[in-house]
């Protein structure tokens, strides 16, 4: 199984699939760097401007139907190419290492009796990195590590927000309705860094995602839009029903 990369290859899409559908499906669920439609094989490979962003379409896209696709899909990480190894001139070559690293380091706590895992390596004030002691503090809090397998009933997908939107106006919109996991909005981005209309938001509690989706769907914009807020849950009886 290849590692955790920007590249991930999507195979099982229906057939006939053109640039312009890919770029649409997937550009809605993270910034997409550049894509090889593989032709007769129902397959693509996509590079995600992060990570972060691959995990995220892997972990949640893979045996699942994206908005715009009705039969489920396979979602896997690509080989990550070594520089000057990767298929085709024009792929991108980083090999940016995901911006989530380890948690907190070993030693000792802060005394000698065992104190929570995220204390591990913290030596006073000065022991550690804030970073280092921020990932394994959310790790240790209810749904700190829910990101990426939020069920569906406690998953929210918005569609028709500002280009202005960001992943704190998400989060200050969405979390008085209940508890939001560590990393659990997502405003998806255009390669020039706006967003491109659609969002993510994950809870905890599955009641608190169908108050905020029931509450905040239609709501009027400035322009005269309307907001879509849908549980995905059903969005993918949607899908079925179609059939």
């Amino acid at each position: 199984m290849a590692e955790a990369n920007e590249r991930v290859i999507v195979s099982a899409l229906p057939a006939g699939m053109t640039d312009k559908t890919l770029k649409d499906v997937f550009g809605s669920y993270g910034t997409l760097k550049d894509f090889r439609n593989l032709a007769g094989s129902k397959s693509c490979i996509l590079v995600f401007d992060s990570v972060e962003e691959a995990k995220w379409v892997v972990e949640n896209l893979d045996g699942n139907m994206p908005e715009g696709i009705t039969d489920p899909v396979n979602v896997k990480f690509a080989p990550n190419f070594s520089a000057g190894a990767a298929p085709g001139g024009g792929w991108n070559r980083d090999n940016r290492s995901t911006p989530y690293g380890a948690g907190a380091g070993g030693g000792g706590g802060w005394n000698a009796k065992p104190g929570p895992a995220w204390a591990a390596g913290q030596q006073g004030s000065t022991g550690g990195s804030i970073q280092g002691l921020k990932r394994a503090m959310q790790a240790a809090l209810p749904g700190g590590a829910m990101k990426g397998h939020a069920a569906d009933e406690c998953q929210v997908y918005i569609k028709g927000l500002p280009t202005d939107t960001t992943n704190a106006d998400l989060y200050d919109i969405f979390s008085p309705f209940g508890a939001i996991p560590p990393r659990g909005v997502k405003a998806m981005q255009n390669h020039d860094g706006n967003c491109n209309g659609v969002g993510w938001v994950d809870f905890i509690d599955a009641t608190c995602a169908q108050t905020a989706a029931s509450t905040l769907n239609g709501t009027m914009m400035v322009d005269g839009t309307t907001l879509r807020c849908h549980l995905k849950s059903t969005m993918k009886q949607w899908d079925k029903d179609k059939k």
